[in-house]
């Protein structure tokens, strides 16, 4: 048995507390229920005082939770326990925890000498029931049949009065106070209410006691507000910053809890400031061993919502906080909406319609993106779009609900600052007069100092309604593109900066090789998306398509643009300083639209058609075929030779965008005009 269950009774002291228990002085009341267990001392020298754990009647080792009262026993298998093991146990206890019509009350250090101190006489002839010495002879224990919406202390005078609205034991001695009832008493009319109106600490609010077992989501770090921001107390912020512990590290966990709701925060921002703190989750991880789940629950209930009575009253000192315990209270009422709550389909339908800043191409969501290809167009678009919001009006017949912008210029600014002359010039528009602000830098949107330093500026903008970031490879430098990782990371904080400062995020991002699978880079781009909007260039023709639209209408929409030179004036050489400006046009048929051609293999076939073409009548497929094949590089020895395949698939794709004809065995090369 050496190291086994045996080994570790054995190496129990001998309790060194014995208190006096009579047993057939313990009311019927509390016999009847089973809600009881013996109980060990330990000394706590932190505290200065005596723990008293309560156990399962066999096994001294082992405490026993008082959050869950049902795993409690019958007084007679308690007193078994302590009758078999006398030297392993200092008595019994009862547990409180859930209300049941019974109310505890613990007066401290009012017993001296045998007499009653005068104030706890006042509290024992008002209250005229069953009261008994407590464990150590200087306190005294009472019991009353009644009912208190909360539990509370007052430990400057010495008074605690539970009813089970916390998880809670009380121990029980049967050493009764002569002069008092031997049973337990019904409540005296405004008795207890009255009590509590001398004695209790003032509680702001009734709503801080309630406490619910269902976990809010975590605020995103940057929504949070800085700490250094908060005035906080200096042992709190030591505690946060350093994890500086004067004493007990649950003391200081709860003590800056305390502290934060003082700073004006709510529970679910109290609850992810300390889950995101490093220093707390540790003493929440060593609390609830090393179980990352239980441990974020024991943050939310034991400090998150506990804290709040204390942090919306007075201001509290570290005096006031006790050890906290492995402890669970039952739920009562939700405080911040669940992390997770289901609605009856009814109240689901009735959810208000998609928003939107310009109706059915850009929701007023959280992140989108417009993406193409080096050269399609997609700043000229994405500056088009952002200029309409800025306007008011309508955008190409779809209405528009204005709002300031704010453009994240990450790449190319010196460019763009000539693209805006140019739109107020094509437009006949006054740039003063527009709610439109740029930012010339580039961000770090994966670095939580940029984003924290950007949202900062973004809020002083008013009415702000759509947020660019131009581009998205330039606001994201040092990210491996294809990593969930990073890519995750950055899709986050943009959604972040969308929910602190309630405008859409709108990246400006390239292509990958397959236009048609979404942005360059992470896959689940896509997926993370509320719209997207493809920008493509056929020769001179240009358009945006819709190409995912997570709620409402609009995907698969067109919309074709050309770009038109405008000239601003001279530059000191006497040339003349131009850009462009997003015109908008009509479609053109597919069949007339001719798709730039896509990586080395079909610019290879072009090139190698168009020469073959020159210097003969005709040209076949085969010959094209193998004339561009001996061009490529073959593989090495013992490779697959994919190249005839390749050259296959290019002449598909050149065909599709109107580049040549394949028709009879021979190849034609098409004119722009198709």
């Amino acid at each position: 048995m050496d190291g086994g269950w045996g080994s570790r009774v054995s190496s129990l002291p001998v309790q060194p507390l014995q208190p006096l228990f009579r047993g057939e002085m313990v009311p019927a009341m509390l016999k009847k229920a089973a809600r009881w267990a013996p109980w060990r001392a330990k000394w706590n020298a932190k505290r200065g005082k005596w723990d008293k754990i309560p156990c399962y009647p066999t096994a001294p080792y082992y405490g026993i939770s008082t959050a869950k009262p049902d795993r409690w026993v019958s007084f007679d298998a308690a007193l078994a326990g302590l009758a078999a093991q006398p030297d392993r146990f200092a008595g019994l206890g009862y547990c409180m925890t859930g209300a049941h019509g019974v109310v505890g009350i613990d007066l401290d250090r009012c017993v001296d000498a045998g007499v009653v101190a005068p104030w706890a006489r006042e509290i024992v002839d008002a209250l005229g029931t069953y009261a008994e010495r407590s464990p150590s002879g200087l306190g005294l224990r009472m019991f009353v049949r009644g009912e208190i919406l909360s539990d509370w202390t007052n430990h400057d005078i010495g008074i605690e009065v539970y009813a089970g609205h916390e998880p809670r034991f009380l121990t029980v001695t049967g050493d009764h106070l002569a002069g008092t009832p031997v049973q337990i008493a019904q409540e005296q009319p405004g008795v207890l209410a009255q009590l509590a109106q001398r004695y209790a600490r003032e509680r702001s609010d009734p709503a801080a006691s309630l406490i619910t077992l269902q976990m809010p989501g975590l605020v995103d770090e940057l929504l949070l507000p800085d700490l250094a921001t908060l005035g906080l107390p200096y042992g709190a912020m030591d505690f946060l910053a350093e994890g500086t512990a004067r004493g007990d590290r649950s003391r200081e966990l709860f003590a800056a809890a305390v502290a934060l709701h003082q700073a004006g925060l709510d529970a679910a921002e109290v609850f992810s400031v300390l889950a995101q703190n490093p220093h707390a989750l540790e003493v929440a991880l060593d609390h609830r061993r090393q179980d990352h789940d239980r441990a974020l629950r024991y943050l939310w209930v034991e400090h998150a919502q506990k804290a709040k009575g204390k942090g919306t009253s007075r201001v509290a000192t570290l005096d006031d906080f006790d050890v906290v315990g492995p402890t669970t209270p039952p739920a009562t009422k939700a405080s911040p909406r669940p992390r997770f709550a289901f609605d009856q389909a009814a109240a689901f339908s009735q959810r208000k319609p998609v928003e939107y800043l310009i109706k059915d191409v850009l929701p007023r969501a959280d992140v989108g993106a417009v993406f193409g290809e080096s050269g399609a167009g997609k700043s000229f678009l994405a500056l088009d779009l952002c200029m309409a919001v800025a306007r008011g009006g309508d955008w190409r017949g779809r209405r528009v609900k204005g709002g300031a912008v704010a453009y994240v210029c990450a790449e190319g600014a010196g460019g763009f600052t000539v693209r805006l002359k140019a739109y107020a010039e094509h437009h006949g528009l006054e740039l003063e007069a527009l709610p439109l602000f740029v930012l010339g830098d580039a961000p770090n949107i994966l670095q939580t100092a940029d984003v924290k330093d950007l949202l900062a500026a973004l809020r002083t903008i008013p009415g702000l309604a759509l947020v660019v970031l131009d581009t998205l490879a330039q606001v994201t430098a040092g990210a491996n593109e294809n990593s969930g990782e990073d890519m995750g990371r950055a899709l986050g904080h943009c959604k972040a900066i969308a929910q602190g400062t309630r405008a859409m995020v709108l990246l400006v991002a390239h292509a990958g090789k397959d236009a048609d699978r979404g942005l360059r880079g992470w896959s689940g781009i896509k997926g993370a998306l509320d719209v997207e909007i493809l920008v493509e260039r056929s020769d001179n023709y240009r358009a945006a398509t819709i190409t995912k639209m997570k709620d409402g209408k609009g995907e698969g929409d067109e919309f074709p643009f050309s770009l038109v030179s405008v000239t601003l004036g001279q530059d000191q050489d006497g040339d003349d300083i131009t850009s462009c400006v997003l015109a908008h046009g009509q479609a053109l048929p597919k069949e007339q639209r001719r798709v730039e051609p896509k990586g080395n293999v079909e610019k290879l076939v072009l090139r190698t058609a168009t020469v073959m073409r020159d210097l003969s009548d005709g040209v076949t497929t085969q010959q094209l075929i193998d004339a561009v094949v001996n061009e490529m590089v073959a593989p090495e020895a013992g490779k697959r030779d994919r190249r005839r395949e390749m050259v296959m698939r290019a002449l598909e794709s050149l065909a599709a965008g109107n580049h040549l004809s394949l028709t009879g065995g021979a190849v034609n090369l098409l004119s722009a005009a198709g």
